[in-house]
């Protein structure tokens, strides 16, 4: 019989790609880009007759049943094809290679294939094994060294590369020109998965300018949102199909595995969608979210302060009004780890929120938010190490004069006293137990300081210079309370007092976000 070859495709560097421009518009576009090449044109290059158009198909296609080539996966950047032939495969790369050059400038893709007998040999073995020679190929890989320009050329606006063409008065590069051509596809895809932003009379913005009030708040959030483990789901899958007669059936999972990613995700940014939508936060004939956030309107038309640009797998990204962002951050998540992947297990994630200027350099607000990210994977490690598993959880930032250094650095500077960690974040999302570290915890806090007929309405100056007292420690937060009390942090009563319980500060945060956090009704922790 004629060997079979697996192929793995990942789009490299996909971040970069995707937010080394300020303009929304290439943002959009480049994320467009970035799906078309694992739909559509995965589809048009294939060999036929093959089981794909642009989404995978629900029944039980194999290559036996005389399919040449055969999508297992495909989205969030990567893709796994199996062909009937290597020579299939390599004329497939070849194409595909060639059409990522043309179509789409500045994308880098990594490809690995690998030839295999399908009566001897075991896919789900060959599959693991080709993931981890695809992570070694994108270390050792020789970077590209684009044509930086000639003896006479006109450099972009944007990327100072070559110019080929002008637009809107303005020199941009091939790489530009392609973003620009397809953001208005990437936001008909958008319209698609959020039907009822339209049906409630808004539009979907394209400009960061519509992001933020003048003269009251003029943050947005950039949310950043990754599932947890998912290598390790997809390998305790392979570990159920051991043999070479279940090869079809490991194919079947892995593609029912991918589709239930994709499902959750975009299921969950519909109700986050929906949550700003809903009349219980934005109420008939208002124009505030929860009561405070303008909706922005531009020539006579209403734009949602949300707006999705990395989405269909588990890697999302979204931003949104800053005074929003961490509302958003724990509705998407609490969505999302509501819902049961095809594995049986629930699905759960972690996301970052950095809160930045309208007009901060957006790829470091990007890198901001993946580092906060970051911070709340090891937060749920530590979690996990205390043998406590589907933990979902989020850290947040607020880049209020900028941010120069590192995150730890920044941490360690800022947010560390004499007694500990001033933090209560990275938060979990999930029913909290003994962990205090919850979003139920500091929403809870934040509401008692906001309370109109609590100890604290109306007494912002008070609330600010607790937030210095807090830094010296125990004592000083005594003498500065005065007999008064702090909302309550369940399970560590000397907080009320004193502000501390041992190395742990529990109120800082909640004093930093009260200009930066606007409630949503209907949100799903309580």
């Amino acid at each position: 019989m004629t060997q079979q070859s697996l192929m793995l495709i990942e789009i490299s560097g996909i971040q970069d790609y995707i937010f080394r421009s300020n303009q929304l518009a290439q943002n959009i576009g480049a994320s467009e880009l970035v799906q078309r090449a694992l739909k559509e044109w995965l589809s048009e290059l294939l060999p036929r007759p093959h089981n794909f158009e642009g989404a995978r198909l629900p029944d039980k296609a194999t290559l036996s049943n005389g399919l040449a080539s055969l999508v297992i996966y495909s989205g969030g950047g990567n893709a796994a094809v199996l062909f009937a032939s290597d020579e299939m495969a390599e004329r497939f790369a070849r194409d595909y290679s060639r059409r990522l050059l043309r179509d789409a400038p500045g994308m880098q893709m990594t490809l690995q294939r690998m030839p295999f007998d399908p009566v001897s040999g075991i896919l789900a073995k060959i599959h693991q094994e080709l993931r981890g020679r695809l992570a070694r190929r994108k270390l050792d890989r020789k970077v590209s060294a684009p044509l930086a320009g000639l003896g006479v050329t006109a450099a972009c606006v944007y990327t100072g590369a070559p110019a080929v063409c002008e637009r809107n008065g303005q020199l941009i590069s091939a790489e530009v020109r392609a973003k620009l051509d397809a953001e208005p596809y990437g936001n008909e895809r958008l319209k698609k998965l959020l039907p009822d932003v339209e049906t409630n009379g808004f539009k979907l913005t394209h400009n960061f300018g519509d992001f933020g009030t003048k003269g009251e708040s003029s943050f947005l959030a950039i949310v950043h949102a990754d599932g947890n483990r998912m290598g390790d789901r997809i390998e305790n899958i392979g570990r159920k199909f051991p043999r070479p007669g279940l090869n079809d059936d490991y194919i079947k999972a892995l593609g029912d595995f991918s589709d239930s990613v994709h499902k959750a995700s975009e299921k969950a940014l519909q109700e986050t969608a929906g949550l700003l939508l809903s009349p219980d936060n934005l109420p008939e004939g208002s124009n505030l979210i929860g009561g405070i956030v303008p909706i922005p309107e531009r020539n006579g038309e209403r734009y949602l302060p949300f707006r999705p640009i990395v989405f269909g797998g588990d890697d999302v990204t979204f931003v949104c009004e800053g005074r929003l962002g961490l509302s958003l951050a724990a509705e998407y998540l609490s969505a999302y780890s509501g819902e049961t992947l095809s594995d049986g297990e629930p699905a759960h994630a972690r996301a970052g929120v950095a809160v930045v200027k309208s007009h901060y350099p957006f790829s470091r607000a990007y890198e901001l938010a993946v580092s906060l990210c970051d911070s709340a994977r090891e937060y749920i490690r530590d979690c996990e190490e205390k043998g406590e598993q589907g933990v979902s959880a989020f850290d947040w930032h607020f880049a209020v004069t900028g941010l120069l250094l590192p995150l730890s650095e920044v941490r360690e500077r800022e947010y560390t006293a004499r007694e500990g960690s001033l933090l209560m974040r990275p938060v979990r999302l999930n029913p909290a137990g003994n962990d205090w570290r919850s979003w139920v915890t500091f929403t809870r806090v934040i509401d008692g300081f906001r309370d109109d007929d609590g100890a604290w309405a109306g007494r912002r100056n008070k609330l600010k210079a607790l937030r210095d007292v807090l830094r010296e420690g125990p004592e000083d937060v005594k003498l500065f309370l005065a007999g008064e009390k702090l909302p309550s942090v369940p399970s560590w009563p000397d907080m009320r007092t004193q502000g501390w319980q041992g190395e742990n500060c529990g109120y800082f945060d909640a004093v930093e976000a009260l200009d930066f956090y606007v409630p949503l009704n209907g949100s799903r922790p309580e």
